[in-house]
């Protein structure tokens, strides 16, 4: 029973948030003035160059891989092509 509690403290406190969040200040939301404070943050910039470093290093990685992989393949066929010949 504590657990359904908790669920519905936890849904109770993100909707009023949500609802506060829509608040106008100065023409804009809460919301928005929120969201672009965090677009401009250099947390979000380190975060965000970070993001693009693995991104980089997945797709580098993913290209070797299936070069090496595809090397080897022809490696293979072109051995059993040689046998097959003798």
């Amino acid at each position: 029973m504590e657990e359904l509690k908790f669920v519905f403290k936890c849904f109770a406190a993100t909707a009023l948030l949500i609802v506060l969040m829509q608040v106008k200040v100065g023409g804009d939301s809460i919301e928005s003035h929120s969201f672009r404070w965090l677009q401009k943050s250099t947390v979000s910039q380190y975060i965000q160059s970070a993001a693009a470093g693995g991104a980089m290093a997945i797709r580098n990685l993913g290209r070797s891989l299936g070069d090496g992989v595809a090397s080897t393949v022809d490696g293979f066929q072109e051995g059993a092509h040689e046998k097959a010949i003798r």
